[in-house]
């Protein structure tokens, strides 16, 4: 619980730090991923989902969006102010990636299971909270049984724009029908187990939870509101 609330202080931190100082605070959080031995797991996500938001948004809000003081330069037009406030979108968007990789390359969804209980979480929150980590090792291990079964057929899907885009179709309709397939059977097995017949679980093994890291966990909420509020007062 307390990586969940250092995560929660860090989206909130977000809303507050200039964007040279999101941008570095997201690249410190990315090198942190490197001596706990994340580094493979965060680098790669980490590039993969920031760089196509981060391009389009300079592009969009320094090129294309219309601004009061476009200058240009040859055959290239752009705002200065444009381009500080995609600087700014793209910092925030950044950081708060950054952290969750590094809490979902650092948790094991059975622990944040288990320290939701200790919590007296609701059995339904809980599991909506942790099932997303729950299923993203099951998804990414079918999308590469997917993609081996295209490739053995014959379909290209790494050479060109065109035929990554057409693989890509031809990858989420299988993914997302065996998902919400899936989905139905869980449900039927948590509601055959009484998933939700008590208003709290019991825990056999609980996470010992000291009183410095409760005080420590509020000292970060109180923290998350204060910038909040101070991003939504100024």
């Amino acid at each position: 619980m307390t990586k969940l609330a250092l995560l929660v202080w860090i989206i909130a931190l977000s809303f507050v730090l200039s964007w040279p100082a999101l941008w570095l605070s997201s690249f410190i959080l990315v090198a942190l991923s490197i001596p706990f031995g994340f580094k493979g797991k965060v680098l790669k996500r980490f590039a993969l989902l920031s760089l196509p938001f981060v391009l389009a948004v300079f592009i969009f809000h320094g090129l294309i969006l219309p601004q009061n003081d476009f200058i240009s330069t040859g055959y290239l037009r752009y705002s200065a102010d444009g381009l500080a406030h995609a600087a700014l979108l793209s910092g925030r968007i950044s950081l708060m990636l950054a952290g969750s990789l590094l809490f979902v390359s650092s948790t094991h969804p059975s622990t944040l299971l288990r320290a939701f209980d200790v919590a007296r979480f609701p059995p339904g929150v809980s599991y909506l909270l942790a099932s997303p980590l729950l299923l993203l090792d099951e998804f990414g291990a079918r999308a590469k049984a997917i993609q081996d079964a295209q490739r053995s057929r014959g379909l290209n899907t790494e050479s060109g724009v065109k035929s990554r885009l057409n693989a890509l179709s031809m990858l989420v309709v299988p993914l997302v029908t065996s998902a919400l397939s899936d989905a139905h059977e869980r449900a039927d097995v948590l509601n055959a187990r009484g998933f939700r017949a008590l208003p709290y679980r019991t825990t056999l093994h609980a996470q010992k939870d000291s009183g410095s890291e409760k005080q420590f966990r509020r000292v970060l909420y109180l923290l998350s509101v204060l910038q909040i509020g101070y991003a939504l007062w100024r």
